[in-house]
């Protein structure tokens, strides 16, 4: 019934993860799309729920369980939310590869902090979307209402989900992945950022707006200058 329940009211989280799974399992084959979901929700799930306790990673937050009833908790925090560090953590990574960035783990630890640049303070104003108010910072922080350790916090737990990522990978001599389609991977994180991005300019937050589409762009032009170069090391 709660998982029922969080269907009905997070739809959009369940279409981007069964997004995450198609296209994970077609570039990097089931094994490595599994391995990611597991890894990205527990440390996901274990940054949550400690930072609703002790503020550590993100800084201190609360959710509004009133707001949540129905849905399905694990440890007081919502599973869908922990869900979506992994398609999250999946699109950076594969955005790193597409564009052959050098040092994929952190250029992937950056592009997931960048891309809460967008989040985090549109979730902030759930209350205005079909999102709801859904949690609060007992102390809004400086960037839109939301605190500068929030992006440490990100940066932390994406740096923790690609590094045992990659030594499960290791550890396990997967052989390479497919690569059926990579162009994939770029785009769907180009569509969580868009997603995103409507929103926020749709419950008319325009100043938020163009800086998340300022990040993205200059993301974009760094990421296309990036590939040039290497090809013509290439070719």
């Amino acid at each position: 019934m709660q998982l029922l329940t969080t269907l009905q009211h997070r739809p959009y989280v369940f279409a981007f993860l069964v997004a995450f799974l198609a296209i994970g399992i077609l570039n990097r084959g089931l094994t490595r799309t599994l391995l990611l979901l597991v890894i990205g929700y527990t440390i996901a799930f274990l940054s949550e729920f400690s930072s609703i306790r002790n503020g550590f990673p993100y800084g201190l937050y609360h959710y509004v369980y009133e707001n949540l009833r129905g849905e399905l908790l694990l440890g007081g925090v919502p599973v869908w939310d922990s869900l979506s560090y992994a398609f999250i953590a999946y699109a950076s990574l594969e955005t790193a590869a597409f564009f052959r960035l050098r040092h994929p783990i952190l250029v992937a630890a950056i592009l997931m902090t960048l891309s809460d640049v967008i989040i985090d303070p549109l979730a902030v104003r759930g209350d205005r979307w079909f999102l709801g108010r859904i949690f609060f910072y007992p102390e809004p922080g400086l960037y839109f209402g939301v605190p500068l350790t929030n992006f440490f916090g990100w940066f932390l737990v994406a740096l923790a989900i690609f590094s045992l990522y990659r030594l499960a990978e290791i550890r396990f001599n997967l052989p390479p992945p497919p690569l059926r389609a990579p162009w994939l991977g770029a785009a769907f994180y180009a569509s969580i950022a868009l997603f995103n991005l409507a929103i926020t300019f749709w419950i008319g937050e325009w100043v938020l707006g163009a800086v998340g589409a300022g990040v993205g762009l200059a993301l974009l032009v760094i990421a296309r200058i990036n590939r040039k170069n290497v090809d013509r090391l290439f070719n």
